[in-house]
């Protein structure tokens, strides 16, 4: 083994997240289609920039930036805590969904509250239907325990929803220790995260590998600890190019047990 522990981001890392949200937009954007004589592109698109506009204008921007936590989670979390930022949102974002589609809705001249409600209602319901894990995620996992690492995860967002992630996918069992931003109050790249968790896992930062998606997180958080890094590059998805310099990268998982093992 070249490392003694494996630390993964989860959010489309291991399971998929901006992509099925996306999806789920357009998904929505159609069934509005078939309610309304509206253009499913232009409500789609509608959608998505009153869903960014209400964001930064209402939710505490800041906290949730510290934690990522970001608009699409707006769509579908239930924010359940104690936090000022989790009350906050667990009040707002019902009204916030049904903004967003009336918004979008308005955008083709169509006002109707009742069904702006519906479509934010769908999303959330659709949302949680599709979740699934990128292809192999449950094999890679399972090979790198037989292999002997020791497995951490570590993903920003809410301790709700990202819990919620976590066990629908099916994937928790494979992890010796699993923190979520929300629960410690900070968020990657912030070191210290890092240091916890694998204070967790009883492993040096130098004897670990972090594995995400992305290069201003995961990448830069885990080389700010003195861990090495391993990016995984998904086709279609945006990153800074530039921004770091992983150690190792990957464009799926299948790749990664030779990084590893």
């Amino acid at each position: 083994m070249k490392y003694r522990a494996v630390v993964f981001d989860l959010d489309d890392t291991l399971i998929w997240d901006e992509r099925i949200s996306r999806q789920v937009l357009r998904e929505t954007a159609e069934r509005a289609g078939r309610e309304k004589a509206v253009d499913v592109a232009r409500v789609a698109w509608a959608a998505r920039e009153a869903m960014d506009v209400l964001w930064q204008a209402h939710a505490p921007v800041e906290r949730c930036e510290s934690l990522g936590i970001v608009a699409f989670e707006g769509m579908w979390g239930h924010f359940q805590g104690e936090d000022d930022y989790q009350q906050h949102l667990q009040k707002w974002v019902p009204q916030f969904r049904t903004e967003v589609w009336g918004r979008a809705l308005s955008a083709e001249r169509v006002h109707d509250e009742n069904l702006a409600r519906k479509l934010g209602e769908f999303f959330c319901q659709r949302r949680r239907e599709l979740q699934a894990p990128l292809p192999k995620a449950e094999e890679i996992l399972h090979t790198l325990r037989q292999a002997g690492a020791r497995l951490g995860l570590l993903t920003n967002g809410d301790s709700g929803l990202q819990r919620e992630k976590i066990e629908s996918s099916g994937l928790g069992i494979f992890f010796d220790a699993a923190i979520v931003s929300g629960e410690m109050g900070i968020g990657k790249p912030e070191p210290e995260i890092f240091h916890h968790l694998l204070g967790m896992l009883g492993v040096a930062p130098q004897e670990s590998l972090m594995v995400g998606n992305s290069l201003s997180r995961d990448v830069v958080g885990g080389k700010r600890a003195g861990m090495h890094t391993c990016w995984l590059e998904l086709e279609g998805e945006e990153e800074p190019v530039g921004l770091v310099e992983p150690d190792f990268t990957i464009h799926t998982l299948e790749e990664l047990p030779r990084v590893v093992i």
